[in-house]
């Protein structure tokens, strides 16, 4: 994933109150902070962002739904 992509994920990511716990090559791995046990790995593929089990989260440029979609697969209230 490319590092700037990386970051503005990241930082949606911690807005809607997700743990990024670590951020490999091409993979960020994000966790509940409520329970450290539940976390999901997303990738960046062809301008989409992926998780580890192939389910698509969003896309390039929508970072904000990602994140928000994310979290509700993570088990954390809307905002």
């Amino acid at each position: 994933m490319d590092a700037n992509i990386a970051a503005i994920l990241a930082e949606q990511l911690t807005v809607h109150g997700l743990s990024v716990r670590n951020t490999y090559e091409t993979t960020i791995s994000v966790s509940n902070p409520l329970n450290r046990g539940v976390i999901e790995a997303v990738d960046h593929r062809d301008g989409r962002y992926v998780t580890a089990w192939g389910y698509e989260l969003g896309e390039t440029g929508d970072e904000e739904g990602t994140a928000e979609r994310l979290a509700y697969l993570l088990g954390l209230p809307r905002r």
